[in-house]
Order: C-alpha cells, then structure tokens, then sequence
C-alpha cells in the first residue's frame, strides 16, 4: 500500500506519536512523515507510506504555510508558551503602523538560528538533549526565506498578542520568529500557539484527523483515503514514455535525450521530472544528467515494481 494521508495532527501528541497511530492502522506497512510539529502546534503532517516514504526528501524541500498566536512581554527558554518563563517586560504602546513595519522587515530571505530546544542534530543528538541537561550548544545559523508575513489580528488588552500568518521555507522555526518580533518591539515575545495550514500541496481543508482514520478502518475503506505519490508533486514536469522508453529505463538503462520523442520532453534542467509509463502509470522520478557529450534521463526514485519484479537501479 503506498500513498499519502494529509493528517490533521492534535495538539499534545509528537509528530512521531501520530506516525505510531497511522502505523496501527496500517500494519507491516512502512509509514514515516514529512515535516515535524512541535507537540503542541496542530494542522497538516504529511504522513508517508509504503514507496512514498522514499518521497519525504522532496516533499521536505515544500514552502510551508502557517497561523501563528504570538504572545508579547514573555520570554521563554524554549521560545514558545511550553518553556520556562525568563523574562517579563511590559508591553510599549503599539500602533498597526509601527507592527507593519517590524513584520515587513522580517519578510525575505534571512539567516535564522534555529533553537536551543530543537531536533537539530549535534554530534548525533538533537539539541534539545543537550539543552535539557544543562549543556548549551550554539547553534549554527542557516539561510531560510519568509515570502510573506502579514497580521491577521493585534490584540492590545490584558497581555497583548498577535495572530500572525506566515509562508516560508523549509528550516524556518516559526518561535524563533515569534522571539525576534518580540526582540525588535523591546518587549520580548514567544510563541503561544501554531496551526501549520499547507505543506506543498497538501492543505489543512482536505485534512483527516486520527479519527477519521480509525473510522474508515472500521469501514474497511482505508485504501481510499491514500492520496496517490504523484498527485503530491504535481509542480515538477512531467514526461509520457513509450513502450520501448520504457522498458529500457526499467532495465535500469539511461534514456538519450535526443531519442524521446513521445511528446516534447522537458528541458533539462537540474529539476527532477515525474516520468509515466505508456498506460499513463506513474513509474517515479528522473533527472537529466550529461557526459559532457549527450544528455541522458537518469532515474532518481524508481517507486511502481510490482512484486517479483527485478528493478536494477533505485
């Protein structure tokens, strides 16, 4: 069984403990997910299965798209409302102008540190290991980008917060933007709560939740809930093969460029391509490579061997 299940996650259980659930659901087969939520944050966990757990590194590269509760005056060792409470400062008065302006000069491509409490790797464990023991590992910046960041709502009263949305790229830790709001405003902030909306193509409207799973399974209708490996990659070209085409690329044998001629194949570029077989079957993803004479159709994810079939490349 191979596919994807756009999960709603809830609130309170790890990324990894809605895997657990899937798997449940699921058994013997192989499930993993694109794009890890802090325990608390909710909304889209794209859950992988079968030959589409070999797609995770594609669907990582995916812009993500989130609603953000930021809290202003607070700041929290973890960056977010879970952590310890390090500092409180009273909160300026504030005008939709002055908040327009700090959001837009965040907006574009930046170096970020992603956090003391995250599961960035350091000599192989994440840093929120070391952080609980005590032990504080800088960590190292890296380029990431926000395409847009706009405030849905600004609450003044009581202890003011914002409502945030936020498109960016992968790597982006939405509570250390949160803090450096904070950071620019003079009052400190941390994140107070987080909906992830859309990863890639997959949206927060289409959605299951956990039940729905289990509900479906009682059906015996699981199978239909699978969204198919290609529809998720739908902004990568596509290339239509014919029969001859494709039994060579099946032999594990790179295709010449200059010999497809089914249909107008994409230019190469460095882009990966989804590749059809003659029948209109997805068979899985390839790239231009060249020898520095001709330019070949190599495979990167062979992902539709049927059982028993050899498949001499991968």
């Amino acid at each position: 069984m191979d596919g994807f299940i756009n999960l709603n996650k809830p609130s309170g259980l790890t990324s990894h403990g809605c895997v657990d659930q899937v798997r449940k659901q699921f058994p013997g087969v192989k499930v993993g997910h694109a794009g890890t939520l802090d325990p608390a944050a909710t909304g889209v966990l794209p859950i992988c299965l079968g030959r589409a757990t070999r797609l995770v590194e594609f669907l990582m590269e995916s812009n993500k798209g989130y609603r953000a509760g930021v809290q202003l005056g607070v700041a929290t060792d973890t960056e977010d409302a879970q952590g310890k409470v390090l500092e409180k400062h009273p909160v300026p008065d504030l005008d939709q102008a002055m908040l327009k302006s700090v959001l837009q000069d965040l907006t574009g491509e930046q170096e970020q540190t992603p956090p003391a409490y995250s599961a960035v790797k350091y000599h192989g464990r994440p840093l929120y290991y070391w952080a609980r023991k005590g032990i504080s590992i800088p960590g190292k910046a890296r380029t990431i980008k926000i395409y847009s960041l706009h405030m849905l709502q600004f609450n003044p009263c009581g202890q003011p917060h914002l409502l945030l949305d936020v498109v960016c790229s992968k790597g982006t830790y939405i509570r250390t933007l949160a803090a450096e709001i904070g950071r620019r405003i003079g009052c400190g902030a941390c994140l107070w709560n987080l909906e992830r909306y859309f990863v890639g193509a997959f949206s927060l409207d289409h959605a299951l939740t956990l039940q729905d799973l289990q509900t479906a399974a009682g059906q015996g209708n699981l199978k239909s809930l699978l969204i198919p490996m290609d529809k998720t990659l739908q902004h990568l070209p596509a290339l239509t093969l014919d029969q001859a085409a494709e039994r060579l690329l099946k032999q594990g044998r790179a295709l010449d460029y200059q010999q497809l001629t089914t249909e107008a194949a994409p230019e190469p570029t460095g882009t990966p391509i989804r590749i059809y077989g003659s029948e209109g079957r997805f068979l899985g993803l390839a790239q231009w490579v060249s020898d520095g004479e001709t330019i070949f159709l190599k495979t990167v994810k062979y992902l539709a061997a049927d059982e028993g079939e050899q498949v001499r490349w991968s």
